[in-house]
C-alpha cells in the first residue's frame, strides 16, 4: 500500500500536495530549540491502522514547510515491532528541475526491502518523467527521446556497510542510518517525533488565545517549536505541480510560542503555523505548517468581562490574608454542540458563536484576567482541558486537576491553582452513585434512600462526580486546603436527588476532612459548583443551614421525601457560608436563577468581596446566554475571601 501520486487527478494531486513530509537540520533545529515548562509525558501510541488513519487525516489538512535550515536530508521511518507496516517519508530533488517531491510509502514490515526499493524508484522515475513532460510542453518543446537517468536507491548501517536487500522491512529500516539516492543522502531517524493531529481554531480573534492543537508520538507538545505568521493574502493561482513552496516575504512572523495572541493590526490577515516536533532529548522530526482558510476576526470590544478585570487586574499577593475563587460552568462543547441545541436549548444564539473554537479563546481570556488563586470550573471537556486549558493556565503559573464523570461523557470538573500560592497533595475524588453503593460510611443513608426507589435510582445510577484536591499553601506544611467541585443532576424535578447526593458529598467531605486531621493538620474548606439548587431549594437549605428542610409548606415537601427523612434526623457534618446575592447566575430565555455557589468553612473563611456579576442588559443584549461576548450559559462567580486565622 502506498501514499503516492500515480495520475494528475485533482485529489491525488491535493494528496501530494499535502501529505506529511518535512526535513529539518538538527544542528539549525539546536539553535531554534524554545524549551516551556513540562505538562505532557512522552506518547507511544501502537501504530495500528488508527494511527494511519490519523496520520492520512493530517497530511490532508496540513502543508509542510520545505525550506531548507540546513543541506541535511531526512528519511522518516516509523513501526512498531508488533505491528505490521512501516511508514516510509521522504523528499527528493529531481535532477534538472528545481522540483522538490514529497514520498510516503506505507508497506508491509514483512515485505522484502527490495521490493519496497523497488517501489520507491518507480515512483521517483515515474514523478521525473511527468516533469520533464510538463517543463517541455511549457516550453514548447518537443518530447526528449533521452530516458531519465536511472534510480539507484542503497540503504547503509551504523558501520556504513550495504544493507542486504534480502531483509525484510522491519530488520532493514531498523538497523538503517543512511539511505542514498544516486547522488543524494538521507539521514534516516527511526521513530522520531511525529505531528498526528496539528491544528488551530477555525475561528481565530484579535486580543484573546489562539492555541496550537497537537499530538504526537515519540515527542511531547512542550519541547517542541511553534512559529506563528500572519500574511495579507493566500496564493490563489492554480499550480499542478506536486511540490509546496513557501514565500518568506509573503508571511510575516509574529510570535514563538505554542498560543499566539493576534492584535488590531492582525484583523482580516490569514495565520499560519508552523511546528516542530520535539521530545526532550531534542530529538526532532518533520517540521508542519498548517494555514487558515479564514481570516483574523477582531473580538468584540465591549466584552461584559473587561469591566470585571477592570476590579481584577493583578494578583493578590503571594503573602496576602486573601484568596481569590472564581466557580464558573464553561458550557461542554458535547451540549452546545449537540442535535437540536442550537435550535432548542439555544435558539436565540446563532451556531457561529455556539461553535466551541469561538467560545474557547473567550473563555480563556476571561478565566486568565480573574487573575485568581483557585479555579473551580464545570462541564470541562476532556479535550479542551488536555490541549488548550491545561498548556495555557501552566504557562500562567497554574496547575491544574481533571475529574470527568465517565469514559462515556467526556466532561467534568477541573480545578486550577496557583503555582506560587499551593502545592498540590492528593486527590480524594468519588463518584457519588458508587460511593452510595459502596462505601460502608453510607449504611444508614442507603437504608433511607431505599425507601423511596425511584430517588434511590437516580442516586445510583448518575454519574455525578465530586472532585477533591488537597492542597496545602507554600510554607505552611501544618496546613490543608480541601477544594471541592460538583456538577449535580440537572433535572428540574430532581430537588430531592441534588439534596441527597449534597448529603453524599459532604459525608465524603467529612471523612477526608478527619483523614488529614488525624494527622495533626488544619483543615479548611471550600466548596464549589454548579448545584443546580436555587438558594429555596432543599440542597441549598441543608447546606446553608446544616439540617434538612422539614417545612410542609415548602415545593419540596413531597410524600417521597418525607419518607426519606422522617427518621433521619441529619445534620451536616460540615459549617458552611456563602454569598448569594445575586439576581441569577444561569440566564436562558426559559430559566433563570442562581444555581452556582462558592460554600467556605465558616470558621476558616470570611467573605470579603464579590465581583459584580453583568448588567441586565449586558446579559439580555442577545436576548440571553450564551451570546457573542459571553460565551457560557453560566456567569463567572467571582470572589474574594479573607482567611481566618
Amino acid at each position: 500500500m502506498e501514499f503516492t501520486n500515480e495520475n494528475e487527478s485533482k485529489t491525488s494531486k491535493q494528496f501530494s500536495h499535502d501529505c506529511f513530509l518535512f526535513y529539518f537540520g538538527l544542528n539549525e533545529a539546536m539553535l531554534l530549540f524554545a524549551r516551556i515548562s513540562t505538562l505532557y509525558s512522552i506518547r507511544h501510541s501502537s501504530r495500528r491502522r488508527e494511527f494511519f488513519a490519523q496520520l492520512k487525516k493530517l497530511y490532508r489538512s496540513t502543508t509542510l514547510d520545505l525550506f531548507m535550515a540546513s543541506n541535511q536530508r531526512t528519511c522518516f521511518v516509523f513501526d512498531k515491532d508488533d505491528q505490521t507496516k512501516v511508514l516510509i517519508q521522504m523528499t527528493y530533488d529531481i535532477p534538472s528541475t528545481a522540483v522538490r517531491r514529497k514520498f510516503n510509502l506505507l508497506r508491509s514490515v514483512d515485505e522484502s526491502v527490495s521490493q519496497t526499493i523497488r517501489r520507491l524508484a518507480a515512483n521517483i522515475e515515474q514523478a521525473a518523467k511527468k516533469k520533464n513532460k510538463r517543463r517541455d510542453k511549457q516550453n514548447n518543446k518537443i518530447d526528449s527521446p533521452v530516458q531519465p537517468e536511472p534510480i539507484v536507491i542503497q540503504l547503509f548501517d551504523e558501520n556504513n556497510q550495504v544493507i542486504d536487500e534480502t531483509q525484510l522491512n522491519k530488520q532493514a529500516w531498523l538497523s538503517c542510518r543512511r539511505l542514498v539516492i544516486n547522488e543524494q543522502s538521507y539521514q534516516v531517524e527511526y521513530n522520531a517525533p511525529a505531528l498526528i493531529k496539528f491544528r488551530f481554531p477555525e475561528i481565530i480573534m484579535s486580543n484573546a488565545i489562539t492555541t496550537a492543537v497537537v499530538e504526537l508520538d515519540y515527542g511531547d507538545p512542550e519541547h517542541s517549536l511553534f512559529n506563528w505568521y500572519v500574511a495579507d493574502e493566500l496564493k490563489t493561482e492554480e499550480t499542478d505541480e506536486l511540490e509546496e513552496t513557501i514565500d518568506d516575504a509573503q508571511w510575516i512572523h509574529v510570535h514563538t510560542g505554542p498560543f499566539c495572541i493576534f492584535r488590531d493590526e492582525h484583523v482580516n490577515k490569514f495565520v499560519r503555523l508552523a511546528c516542530l516536533p520535539r521530545n526532550s532529548s531534542a530529538r526532532t522530526g518533520m517540521q508542519a505548517v498548517h494555514t487558515s482558510k479564514t481570516r483574523i476576526i477582531p473580538c468584540p470590544s465591549d466584552l461584559p468581562m473587561n469591566t470585571r478585570h477592570q476590579l481584577t487586574q493583578d494578583y493578590l499577593p503571594i503573602d496576602s490574608n486573601s484568596l481569590r475563587v472564581v466557580s464558573y460552568n464553561i458550557l461542554a462543547n458535547g451540549y452546545a454542540a449537540s442535535t437540536g441545541a442550537a435550535e432548542i436549548m439555544y435558539p436565540y444564539c446563532p451556531e457561529d458563536h455556539l461553535n466551541h473554537d469561538y467560545r474557547k479563546p473567550l473563555l480563556l481570556k476571561e478565566i486568565l484576567g480573574y487573575h485568581a488563586d483557585l479555579i473551580f470550573l464545570q462541564e470541562c471537556d476532556t479535550r479542551f482541558y488536555e490541549r488548550e486549558l491545561s498548556t495555557v493556565l501552566k504557562l500562567h503559573g497554574y496547575s491544574g486537576d481533571l475529574k470527568i464523570k465517565s469514559e462515556s461523557v467526556q466532561e467534568g470538573e477541573a480545578i486550577f491553582y496557583r503555582n506560587e500560592r499551593f502545592s498540590a497533595i492528593n486527590t480524594h475524588h468519588i463518584r457519588l452513585g458508587e460511593h452510595l453503593r459502596t462505601s460502608p460510611h453510607m449504611e444508614r443513608i442507603r437504608q433511607c434512600t431505599s425507601l423511596v426507589p425511584n430517588v434511590n435510582a437516580n442516586l445510583l445510577e448518575r454519574n455525578t462526580v465530586l472532585q477533591v484536591l488537597a492542597l496545602q499553601p507554600k510554607g505552611q506544611l501544618n496546613e490543608i486546603f480541601l477544594m471541592c467541585n460538583t456538577h449535580l443532576h440537572y433535572h428540574p424535578q430532581a430537588d430531592i436527588v441534588r439534596c441527597f447526593q449534597s448529603v453524599i458529598a459532604s459525608e465524603h467531605i467529612k471523612e477526608v476532612k478527619d483523614f488529614y486531621e488525624q494527622q495533626n493538620k488544619n483543615v479548611s474548606i471550600i466548596w464549589c459548583g454548579d448545584f443546580n439548587s436555587n438558594t429555596t431549594s432543599l440542597a441549598f437549605h441543608l447546606l446553608f443551614s446544616g439540617a434538612l428542610l422539614r417545612d410542609p409548606n415548602h415545593r419540596g415537601y413531597t410524600e417521597g421525601y418525607v419518607r426519606i427523612i422522617e427518621d433521619f434526623d441529619y445534620k451536616l457534618p460540615l459549617e458552611l457560608s456563602t454569598y448569594s446575592n445575586y439576581s441569577y447566575t444561569n440566564y436562558m430565555v426559559s430559566f433563570h436563577a442562581v444555581i452556582d455557589h462558592i460554600f467556605f468553612e465558616t470558621k476558616k473563611f470570611k467573605f470579603h468581596r464579590c465581583i459584580p456579576m453583568p448588567t441586565d442588559a449586558e446579559v439580555t443584549e442577545f436576548t440571553a446566554l450564551p451570546s457573542c461576548k459571553i460565551p457560557s450559559d453560566h456567569l463567572a462567580i467571582v470572589m474574594d475571601l479573607e482567611m481566618i486565622k
